[in-house]
């Protein structure tokens, strides 16, 4: 999870936060991991930040192509979907693109509520990279 605040402790205190008071999933344990995370002054930070929207943009991909096998390829196809395992899956899709967290996000950008970093986002991480951290945990419905 990627956040602004100058350490890690804060950072901890953010995402506790949001899932104190997200409402769409609940977790029963939520471990954040302080030797994994990184803050962006960090070497290995912006390989890591790649590799996590790499892997978000993997799952998007991947519940698209299964879209697509369900013989929806085009924005008409959608109008003629009946309700349930496909419009569940345009449903997910849709929450990977409109920045909803989830049960299938890998990576989330709690600071733009997005599970991309936006090139402003990135400016911003490069002129003060003691401000942001990538947090690493673990949740467990």
């Amino acid at each position: 999870m990627l956040i602004k605040s100058p350490g890690f402790e804060l950072c901890k205190k953010k995402v506790l936060f949001f899932f104190e008071k997200y409402r769409l999933v609940r977790f029963s344990v939520i471990s954040v991991h302080e030797s994994a995370s990184l803050s962006a002054m960090h070497p290995a930070f912006h390989g890591r930040l790649r590799e996590a929207i790499l892997a978000n943009r993997r799952i998007l991909d991947d519940l698209i192509r299964e879209l697509q096998e369900e013989k929806v390829t085009t924005l008409n196809d959608l109008n003629l979907l009946p309700q349930g395992y496909k419009t569940k899956l345009l449903h997910v899709i849709t929450h990977f693109l409109d920045g909803f967290f989830g049960i299938d996000t890998y990576f989330y950008n709690l600071i733009e509520d997005s599970h991309w970093v936006s090139e402003k986002m990135q400016s911003a991480i490069g002129e003060a990279p003691a401000d942001y951290w990538l947090l690493s945990l673990d949740a467990r419905i």
